[in-house]
């Protein structure tokens, strides 16, 4: 296994922030000094010679407890998509239609904004 770095802090999402010695691809497996599983890389971000990684953990483990350790980067391999992930519709798709409101999206009565045809004075 190979040393990925130093876990700094957990953030309020639950997810646990380590500030790396180099920057693993997001998917990569996350183990701790045992070789047990403890999430996946789901981000990295900050400067490129020393980054931050984000993982999100598995379910059932403490993260508080992993406060100040080392963690070791397991195999790359990306994660399976869940089936419960659905494809978004357009935005268009999304906004409220009300029947005899004229668009989609548009508030009734609500006129857009125009300049009139002279210019003004100075």
């Amino acid at each position: 296994m190979k040393k990925l770095g130093t876990v700094k802090n957990i953030i309020h999402d639950g997810s646990i922030l380590l500030q790396a010695l180099e920057s693993p691809l997001p998917g990569t497996r996350v183990c701790d000094m045992r070789g047990a599983e403890v999430g996946r890389i789901t981000r990295v971000f900050g400067p490129v010679a020393a980054p931050y990684i984000s993982v999100r953990p598995k379910l059932g483990i403490e993260t508080v407890g992993l406060l100040g350790s080392t963690l070791y980067a397991g195999s790359e391999e990306q994660p399976k998509q869940s089936r419960s992930v659905k494809a978004y519709a357009p935005r268009e798709q999304h906004r409220r239609f009300r029947p005899g409101s004229g668009e989609p999206g548009k508030k009734k009565g609500v006129n857009t904004w125009q300049r009139k045809g002279k210019p003004r004075k100075k």
